[in-house]
């Protein structure tokens, strides 16, 4: 009987913890949804009643030839957005990237939602990427649709020194740990070179805008 007691607790345990593997999983997927709606939503209000130029192509891969068409969308000399639509059920979204432009034309935040060709429960990638220049550096921090700190980057050459720098998601987490001791590559002068006060949350940007 203590045998079957045990086994029927850590039957109680498991499922507890299925369940509420389940319940994140369902958040998750409503989540990514949505937010794939919502930059898609963003992305077709910018473009109303606009002279917007777009370029259209039919791409695929290697086991899925001419999978998706490609619209490409210019306005007033940038480029705003990048979207790829199912060829073959082209009420699909496959892709999506919104780019948001500073006066001077550069990209200072952007949104990307994409689907795995013919999986269609959720998008597999979300990201928020906010940008900052300093002088010949540019970095970029960004999140997916759970806000989660996923990667930061920034490329150039600052007083003549070159930059190169990559954190993924574990080393952020590991970076982040490392600032209370003010130790760390975010304690760095090329690192805040690259970063400043770039948004380190992210906040109201889960709503594209």
């Amino acid at each position: 009987m203590r045998f079957l007691s045990i086994c029927l607790c850590m039957l109680a345990v498991n499922a507890a913890a299925t369940a509420q593997e389940m319940q994140e999983d369902n958040v998750h997927v409503r989540t990514w949804n949505q937010f794939a709606q919502d930059v898609l939503r963003f992305h077709q209000q910018r473009i109303s009643n606009k002279d917007v130029k777009v370029q259209e192509t039919i791409g695929g891969y290697a086991h899925l030839p001419d999978f998706y068409i490609q619209k490409e969308y210019f306005l007033g000399g940038n480029h705003i957005a990048t979207v790829m639509w199912e060829r073959e059920k082209q009420e699909h979204l496959h892709s999506i990237e919104v780019f948001i432009h500073n006066k001077e034309g550069k990209v200072v935040r952007d949104y990307t939602a994409a689907f795995l060709p013919q999986y269609r429960n959720a998008p597999t990638q979300t990201l928020i990427s906010f940008h900052r220049y300093n002088n010949g550096l540019h970095a970029f921090r960004s999140f997916d649709a759970s806000g989660y700190r996923i990667v930061e980057r920034c490329t150039g050459s600052y007083k003549g020194k070159e930059v190169n720098l990559l954190l993924d998601e574990d080393e952020i987490a590991e970076a982040l740990a490392d600032v209370h001791t003010r130790q760390g590559i975010m304690v760095s002068d090329d690192y805040q070179n690259c970063f400043g006060n770039l948004q380190q949350e992210l906040g109201k940007y889960i709503k594209p805008q």
